[in-house]
């Protein structure tokens, strides 16, 4: 038995916004492609744990925490700061890893869930930008959200509940809504919803990340052998 969860969307001004410009002194520094790909798995791994909650009640606890995290970098100096700096590609290991399934054309029903929910987060993005007051307003309420972080922690149900509420009290305003699908028993938990919408809110901040580096849809068609290849470069640093 599956329940349509129904969740809307959108983002925030330097949280959501920033705008990375990689450090000359990074002897890491990733291409312009990895750091698209990068912030594409980013997207990516929000979904996949929007879709773990609703299929399982469980979320991968390092993925759900470099996630969260992204919401609260205001100032990175790289792509790779907003997800964690020297551990970032480990911290992406679940979007990564997805990523790779569905560029393979992966038939599961989780593949084809969580394309979806990339497609709407996607949408989203695009009407956000269109409306400076919300996204100063979901900066405004993120500040809000830092402070029960340095309160509590980062993974304390009272900052899941904080950034959930700025999530419900923007994005309702939009009329496109993005349909969570899974099990009833775990979505209609109240932790689990603040989760979903915890993980939105940092699939919208991510897709604003992919298009500021140079991110496109259509990359994703004429690039894609190309995106195989960085892909499997990032992970193989993983494996290393």
């Amino acid at each position: 038995m599956t329940v349509m969860c129904v969740l809307e969307e959108q983002s925030l001004t330097n949280n959501l916004n920033p705008s990375p410009s990689p450090s000359p002194s990074d002897n890491e520094q990733l291409s312009p492609n990895q750091e698209r790909v990068m912030a594409l798995a980013a997207v990516v791994q929000a979904a996949a744990l929007v879709h773990q909650i609703a299929t399982t009640g469980q979320a991968d606890e390092n993925a759900s925490n470099c996630s969260l995290a992204s919401l609260f970098v205001t100032s990175p100096e790289s792509t790779k700061d907003v997800f964690g700096g020297p551990n970032a590609i480990s911290n992406l290991r679940l979007g990564l890893v997805t990523l790779k399934s569905i560029l393979a054309q992966s038939r599961s029903p989780g593949a084809a869930e969580i394309t979806r929910y990339l497609i709407g987060l996607a949408h989203l993005q695009a009407k956000l930008v269109k409306h400076p007051d919300m996204l100063n307003n979901i900066s405004k309420q993120l500040s809000h959200s830092q402070r029960q972080v340095d309160l509590y922690e980062l993974s304390h149900a009272n900052v899941f509940a904080s950034v959930a509420e700025t999530y419900s009290s923007t994005l309702s305003s939009f009329r496109f809504r993005i349909q969570v699908t899974g099990n009833p028993t775990y979505l209609q938990q109240p932790m689990n919803t603040n989760r979903v919408r915890s993980y939105l809110l940092a699939g919208i901040r991510a897709t604003t990340l992919w298009r500021q580096v140079g991110g496109r849809k259509w990359h994703l068609v004429l690039f894609k052998n190309s995106l195989q290849r960085e892909l499997d470069t990032l992970l193989h640093q993983i494996s290393d």
